[in-house]
C-alpha cells in the first residue's frame, strides 16, 4: 500500500470509528481533507473547559477542543504528560529506552496509528524478525524458530505477533506530540481536590485552595483516582460504584534490566520469549545499535501484585533466578535495572480497567456519560480496555459531546 493510499486508508476508517459521517464524494476537491484524524465537526459556541489528566484521552480532546477555538487548561497531577504512556529512559545507558506502559499497537487501531501519521512519527515491527525466542515451561527450556513465533499470537483473539507494531523513539512521542499545541495550557502539579457545578458553570479546587472556574469539566483520570474527588452535587450511584472499587482494575509490574553485553545473541536467540509464571520476556533494544542491551519482564494480575511487595534490588533477583532457565549466565552480565508498578503508582491505581462480565454489564454504559456540564473519558469509559486506542476514542466522544453542545444546556 503507498502512503498515499494508506493515509487516505485511515483517515476514512478513523471517520468511522469515531462516529462521523464520511461522504464519499466523486471530486476530491469539493471536501477538504480533514486537518487531524478527529477533527470535530459541527459548530458550537466557545467554551472554556478544564481537563483534569494529561494523559492521552485529556491530550487528545484538549487538542482537538482547542485547535476549533476553545479555550483549554489541562490540570495534570503529575509533573509529566501521558498518563500511562510511559517511557523509561534512566538509568540506560546509549540512549536506550524502554515502555513501562503503553507499547504494541495492533493494525486495527485506527485513531492510534492516524495520529501517529497525522504528527509524522515512524513505525516499526514490535516484535524481532530474525533471531530464536525462548519459552520456559514446567522447568523445560524450548526454542522457537522466528517464523513461527511471527505467525503465533500473544494471547487468544488477539492478531499475530507479526501484526504490531511501535513508535520509534518510545511511545512518549505520540502525548509529547499532542502537548506541542497545548504547552501554554497545561498546568503540572495540580491534583483535583473537588469540583462543583451550578446552573451557571463549574469551579474546579486543586489541592492548596486554587480555583478555576469554567462552563465544562472533562474528567479523563482512572476510576480509583477520580474516587479521590469530591463532586457537588454527588454523582450517579453507578459511577459511584465504579469509582469506589466496584469496577476491577488490573495490576501490571515491569522489571528492567540492563546488560552489558548481548550475550543471548551467541546462542543466536533475540532475548525474547514466555515463561509459565506466567511472564512476557521483553527485549526492547533488539533493533538499535549498540553493544548493550535490556531484558524485561512484563507480569500482569496476581503476579505483579506478589512482586509488588519486593524491594528494587528483591523484585530483581527473582527475575534473574527465573531467567539463568531462559539464558545462561544472565547474572554475569548485570549492569543496572529498575521497574515500575502501577498499582502501586498514586495517580494511576492500576494498569487499566479490567471489569467481570457483571461489572461490564451493570456499569459500562453510566461510566463515561456525561452529568450536567462534567464529562467522562479513558480508557475505562470505552471498549479498548488497556490501549491507547480507547483513550483516544473516550476524548474525541467527549470533546465532541463538549464542542457540540451550548454552553449553559446541560447533558442529562
Amino acid at each position: 500500500m503507498t502512503d498515499l493510499a494508506r493515509r487516505e486508508f485511515l483517515r476514512r476508517t478513523v471517520i468511522l470509528a469515531t462516529g462521523s459521517l464520511f461522504i464519499s464524494c466523486e471530486d476530491e476537491q469539493e471536501k477538504a481533507e480533514p486537518d487531524s484524524p478527529g477533527e470535530l465537526t459541527g459548530k458550537g459556541p466557545t467554551k472554556d473547559v478544564i481537563i483534569v489528566g494529561a494523559g492521552m484521552a485529556g491530550l487528545v480532546a484538549a487538542y482537538e477542543l482547542k485547535k476549533v477555538g476553545h479555550r483549554v487548561t489541562v490540570l495534570e497531577a503529575r509533573d509529566r504528560i501521558g498518563g500511562r504512556v510511559l517511557t523509561v529512559r534512566s538509568p540506560f545507558s546509549d540512549g536506550h529506552h524502554a515502555e513501562a506502559g503503553a507499547a504494541r499497537i495492533p493494525p486495527d487501531h485506527n485513531l492510534t496509528l492516524g495520529y501517529a501519521d497525522h504528527f509524522g512519527l515512524t513505525l516499526d515491527p514490535f516484535y524481532p524478525q530474525s533471531g530464536s525466542y525462548v519459552d520456559l515451561t514446567d522447568g523445560t527450556r524450548s526454542v522457537i524458530p522466528t517464523s513461527d513465533f511471527l505467525e503465533g499470537r500473544p494471547w487468544p483473539g488477539s492478531v499475530k505477533h507479526k501484526e504490531y507494531v511501535k513508535i520509534r523513539g518510545g511511545t512518549d512521542l505520540l502525548p509529547k506530540s499532542f502537548a506541542e499545541l497545548l504547552t501554554d495550557d497545561i498546568i503540572f502539579s495540580k491534583p483535583v481536590e473537588s469540583i462543583e457545578q451550578t446552573s451557571d458553570g463549574v469551579t474546579v479546587t486543586v489541592v492548596g485552595e486554587a480555583q478555576y472556574t469554567c462552563d465544562r469539566v472533562l474528567c479523563t483520570v482512572p476510576l480509583p483516582v477520580l474516587n479521590r474527588i469530591e463532586f457537588m452535587p454527588s454523582l450517579s450511584a453507578e459511577k459511584i460504584d465504579a469509582m469506589s472499587g466496584g469496577y476491577n482494575y488490573a495490576a501490571s509490574t515491569r522489571v528492567f534490566l540492563q546488560f552489558r553485553e548481548r550475550f543471548w545473541e551467541n546462542e543466536g536467540l533475540n532475548g525474547w520469549g514466555y515463561t509459565d509464571w506466567p511472564e512476557e520476556v521483553w527485549q526492547p533494544t533488539w533493533d538499535r545499535e549498540g553493544q548493550r542491551g535490556i531484558i524485561m519482564s512484563y507480569l500482569r494480575y496476581d503476579r505483579a501484585v506478589e512482586i509488588d511487595q519486593l524491594s528494587l534490588d528483591e523484585r530483581a533477583n527473582n527475575v534473574l533466578a527465573r531467567w539463568y532457565s531462559l539464558f545462561p549466565g544472565v547474572k554475569d552480565y548485570l549492569e543496572s535495572g529498575t521497574s515500575h508498578s502501577w498499582a502501586l503508582e498514586a495517580w494511576s491505581g492500576g494498569a487499566w480497567s479490567s471489569p467481570t462480565s457483571a461489572q461490564y454489564d451493570a456499569l459500562q454504559s453510566h461510566i463515561g456519560r456525561a452529568e450536567g456540564r462534567i464529562h467522562f473519558a479513558g480508557e475505562h469509559a470505552s471498549d479498548y480496555h488497556g490501549w491507547m486506542q480507547g483513550a483516544l476514542v473516550s476524548g474525541l466522544r467527549a470533546a465532541q459531546e463538549i464542542h457540540e453542545h451550548d454552553s449553559d444546556s446541560l447533558i442529562v
